[in-house]
């Protein structure tokens, strides 16, 4: 077996790497990057040259980006053509054959423009791999700059050493399918390849529906590597090509089939969307009960991209099943053939979507108090049901934890990669159920008593993570983090619930400096996290735990328990009503 099947995939899944690019920016620098090329384009004269290739450099990263003229597009509904890897075209490409793969084939304009820029990819390609051992680079283009951006990804992985250069990542946004099911097979028979690509199409971006059924209504072109499927109204992964198939074919009827615009489609605001929402973070409550999770995350991500209508007189959820669902569970069971798919990394993608459908559900109304105080007084069903969920959970981030500190954890390690993020968002999904549970108790000080090692452990993970100059993100627009349906300190409500407890002490008529003191870091606390917009918004429903702080707080401010000039920012914050503005977006910090 060679090092390329030895090896594991770059990210255990495809939420892995979503979350990664759109979190980091990736994402949003590689539209900028494609974007700057077309102004380029846009701004000369016409010229012979049939791609525009430019290298961008980021902070721990580069970019290349491939883009072609508008013209080179127009008439890509016409160029389905297939070149069989047998032919002298497709003769670089020749690696991906062997006894255990059958032939395949690539798209002609695809693999025409591509052997038509090899005087400029070699040295590219020579130039990627020298460097690869120091920076990570980002393979990007649009629509059939994309394809090209496929096909040198897929060069670079063959010459490139997975156990001491770093892979690239290849992301397309609106490119069509480059190949048929031989081709999609042969790159699937390598997961650390797979795991290389990500495909972002858009549903009102007719290119990538391009060749779903190219000649007598005959399924010719696959995909491969994880889709990120996205509409004004969110997005969603997957891994699974019939899913994708299934999907992208939904998008196509979506929009009655429609082929015609060969306009360059502007990802721009889908991208401020996507990092708005981090990716299928704040998707609709259901409105139809689903006790099986796995169909309610999966239905969760179609609502999102807005091809399903979640109304029970029109949900076929057993045709969503099939042709959705089972898929992406055996795509799990292919990429980790030796685990248990219900104790590995499925199961974050499994329990950690019925915790996302939990807690849109408990946020559904105004009235009604969070998932954080809904678990703490189980008075639904799904509050019991969501225990199951929790403890098994639990169980899996523990062992995974215990063997990961058992390992030398050296900088970019591969397995730090795979599991980091997915363990910081089941940290701050489900660690304020912990915190529910403990302070039912009339505990104290959950912190330092009463925290779980597993979750200190990968919340020190994290920070040292981000600490590592090549993995700061510079943010510009921290706006865009009020949308993240989790506070990012999974530790918030342990915080509300010490304030409180000093609250009451307070107001049953003790005095203690100590308890003043308290609540004036709190103050200071929650003020910090505002002005980050780390705070979700759930915090301010008005049954919330937090919004009864507030509450008694304003009965101590009353009495003057602070001192009579005590007017903290917060206070003015509460009191003036700036929460409301900051619930639905408005409000900007001075």
């Amino acid at each position: 077996m060679d090092s390329a099947h030895a090896a594991k995939p770059l990210f255990s899944n495809g939420f892995d790497l979503v979350n990664l690019a759109v979190s980091s920016d990736i994402l949003s620098n590689s539209w900028a990057a494609i974007s700057e090329l077309q102004s380029q384009i846009d701004q000369s004269p016409p010229s012979s040259e049939t791609v525009k290739i430019q290298e961008f450099k980021h902070p721990g990263y580069k970019i290349i980006a491939f883009v072609t003229p508008t013209a080179a597009t127009s008439n890509l509904q016409e160029e389905g053509d297939l070149v069989p890897s047998s032919s002298s075209e497709a003769a670089v490409f020749k690696f991906l054959c062997s006894k255990d793969n059958p032939p395949f084939s690539i798209n002609k304009a695809a693999i025409s423009l591509f052997n038509s820029l090899q005087d400029r990819l070699s040295p590219l390609k020579t130039q990627v791999a020298t460097s690869s051992k120091s920076i990570p680079h980002i393979i990007t283009g649009d629509r059939l700059g994309g394809s090209i951006a496929s096909l040198f990804t897929l060069c670079l992985l063959r010459t490139l050493d997975s156990a001491t250069q770093n892979r690239p990542l290849c992301i397309t946004f609106g490119s069509p399918l480059i190949g048929d099911g031989g081709f999609q097979q042969a790159i699937l028979r390598y997961p650390t390849w797979s795991s290389c690509f990500l495909h972002v199409a858009h549903m009102d971006d007719c290119i990538p529906r391009l060749f779903l059924l190219s000649t007598a209504e005959q399924r010719l072109y696959e995909p491969f590597g994880t889709f990120l499927l996205c509409s004004e109204s969110g997005g969603a992964c997957f891994e699974a090509p019939e899913s994708i198939i299934e999907l992208l074919t939904r998008m196509s009827l979506e929009r009655n089939g429609s082929t015609a615009d060969s306009q360059i489609f502007n990802y721009k605001s889908a991208i401020e969307c996507l990092e708005g929402r981090l990716t299928c973070k704040n998707q609709p409550a259901f409105s139809v009960p689903d006790a099986d999770s796995f169909k309610a995350g999966i239905t969760a991500q179609v609502a999102a991209i807005g091809l399903v209508q979640i109304q029970p007189q029109n949900m076929d959820i057993d045709a969503l099943w099939r042709k959705i669902v089972m898929p992406e569970q055996d795509i799990l069971k292919r990429k980790n053939p030796t685990i248990d798919p219900a104790k590995a990394l499925n199961k974050m993608k499994v329990y950690l979507a019925y915790f996302e459908w939990y807690k849109n559900k408990c946020e559904d109304d105004d009235r009604r108090p969070g998932y954080y105080d809904s678990f703490k007084t189980k008075m639904a069903k799904r509050d019991h049901e969501v225990v199951r969920f929790k403890t098994e959970l639990e169980i899996y981030w523990q062992s995974v934890v215990e063997e990961a500190e058992k390992r030398p954890q050296f900088e970019g390690a591969p397995m730090r990669i795979r599991w980091l993020f997915a363990g910081t968002n089941y940290r701050r999904m489900v660690e304020p159920l912990h915190i529910a549970e403990y302070y039912k108790w009339d505990k104290r000080s959950y912190i330092s008593q009463g925290r779980s090692k597993h979750f200190k452990l990968l919340e020190q993970w994290l920070d040292e993570h981000q600490k590592q100059p090549k993995n700061s993100v510079p943010n510009d627009s921290k706006m865009k983090k009020i949308m993240f349906s989790v506070t990012e300190d999974s530790c918030f409500w342990a915080h509300v619930e010490e304030a409180r407890i000093s609250c009451r002490f307070l107001n049953s008529g003790g005095s203690n400096s100590a308890e003043i003191e308290n609540l004036v870091k709190f103050e200071k606390y929650v003020m910090g996290l505002l002005r980050n917009y780390a705070v979700s918004r759930d915090i301010f429903l008005e049954s919330s735990s937090y919004m009864q702080w507030w509450r008694e707080y304003e009965d101590i401010l009353g009495k003057q328990v602070m001192g009579a000039s005590h007017n903290s920012e917060l206070a003015c914050f509460m009191k003036d009503g700036d929460y409301h503005r900051y619930k639905s977006g408005a409000l900007v910090f001075a």
